[in-house]
């Protein structure tokens, strides 16, 4: 069942680069970021409240529909553990805002897939999820797949395609965007295990809450002297792309309900690299969409991922 519901968050979540991308054209990413997270918590309100408080009974001459409004119960560990997976989400989420202002969606997104190696690595010691030789060999294969993503420039020498992605501009910040994911899913999953009844909803709705509030800090009080233009940090640039906007206003609140309850179902690691599958399709969509070039070294790229993907999920 956790397969299922990560998949299905995974392909929600591939379009959110492109449409990211589309808004970043007349936006500032630190404003962007704010935005389609702000306008996604009624979404992921609703959503979170329908799935913890209400309980549907088909049952005939009683009510179908019915909801209570009791709070779990939460220990200091949740508080600690959700704390920390919402400023390495706030800052996973600017670095990675940044990085698609400056480079490839299709480019952005498979680098964001080096965080499965951090995430089994940080779950083996800090959950005990000890990873399967299976699953290992998955996540090594996945990160295979990102060298390959230039695997043109090996013709120079074996370390050239890592060279070359390096000095991309935006690819340091996707990497780095990566690590900081890699290790906050295991902070999500702690506070799941932390509190009673287990909620993976509630922790999204209350992470983004808080994440909220510090990207809500850098979009309208840390602007300072930069080379964005008033119209491309405020509300006046997101009117340009109303489409784009509620699309990706609707997957960042519906994809969370999905994710976390798998994570709240499955193992960690397996899990979250499950998620980064979501490069594939977002490639796809970025050269149908975007006409990004250079297709065919980073399709086979994401094909040795989905190979990965597939050793990970069997």
């Amino acid at each position: 069942m956790y397969a299922l519901l990560a998949l299905t968050a995974t392909v929600l979540t591939s379009f959110l680069p492109i449409l990211n991308k589309r808004i970043l054209r007349d936006v500032g990413p630190a404003f962007v970021a704010w935005a389609i997270n702000a306008f996604s918590l009624p979404i992921l309100a609703t959503g979170t409240f329908l799935l913890t408080q209400c309980r549907f009974t088909p049952v005939r001459n009683a009510v179908p529909f019915s909801c209570t409004t009791q709070l779990p119960q939460l220990d200091s560990i949740f508080l600690i553990a959700l704390l920390a997976s919402v400023v390495l989400n706030w800052g996973a989420t600017l670095l990675s805002t940044y990085a698609l202002a400056k480079a490839d969606a299709s480019l952005v997104s498979p680098l964001l897939t080096f965080n499965p190696a951090f995430t089994l690595l940080v779950a083996w010691f800090s959950l005990g999820e000890t990873p399967g030789l299976r699953q290992t060999i998955g996540v090594t294969v996945v990160l295979l797949g990102a060298y390959l993503l230039e695997v043109e420039e090996a013709r120079t020498g074996p370390l050239s395609p890592l060279r070359v992605l390096l000095r991309r501009p935006g690819a340091v910040l996707a990497v780095v965007a990566s690590a900081m994911w890699g290790t906050t899913t295991v902070f999500e999953k702690l506070a799941i295990e932390h509190m009673t009844p287990p909620s993976g909803p509630f922790v999204a709705l209350t992470g983004t809450v808080l994440m909220v509030a510090l990207l809500t800090l850098n979009a309208f009080f840390s602007r300072g002297k930069t080379d964005i233009s008033d119209q491309k940090r405020g509300l006046s640039g997101l009117r340009a792309h109303p489409r784009a906007l509620i699309v990706a206003v609707l997957i960042a609140g519906v994809a969370p309900l999905f994710g976390f309850s798998a994570i709240a179902l499955g193992l960690v690691g397996y899990v979250t690299a499950l998620f980064k599958l979501s490069a594939v399709f977002t490639i796809v969509w970025a050269w149908l969409f975007l006409g990004e070039g250079n297709i065919r070294q980073r399709v086979l790229g994401t094909l040795v991922m989905l190979a990965g993907g597939a050793l990970i999920a069997v």
